[in-house]
């Protein structure tokens, strides 16, 4: 008798998941980075109260593009995931030390998510 696995095992879920956590974090980063490319006015205020020259919001934004797009296929996605644990990384730090508490939150979350990717798609696994 030959066994099949459940429509609900762990390992199909994870197979209709991970591709669908690839494709919202890359939609995620993608619209943070036009909102950083189109000039959003809250965005570059908060990249100014940080104290960061005006360059650096543009050079986090390509780098939010290239991670995220590097998400979408599974060859890229681990090279992209430490990319952008990088830069969740850097805005967990930015807010940890000018802002209340509770934006730290977010980037965390974030942070996560991308660690999530980083450990399914490592290298030689």
């Amino acid at each position: 008798m030959q066994t099949t696995p459940s429509a609900l095992s762990p390992l199909a879920i994870a197979s209709w998941a991970l591709p669908g956590l690839r494709y919202l974090l890359a939609a995620f980063f993608a619209f943070m980075a036009f909102k950083n490319l189109a000039g959003d006015e809250a965005m570059a205020a908060d990249f100014q109260r940080w104290g960061y020259p005006g360059w650096f919001r543009i050079t986090t934004a390509v780098l939010q593009l290239a991670g995220g797009v590097a998400l979408l296929s599974t060859r890229t996605t681990f090279p992209g995931a430490l990319l952008l644990a990088c830069i969740l990384l850097g805005a967990a730090v930015t807010h940890w030390r000018f802002d209340p508490a509770s934006q730290l939150a977010s980037p965390l979350v974030f942070l996560a998510l991308v660690g999530v990717l980083l450990v399914l798609h490592r290298p030689g696994r």
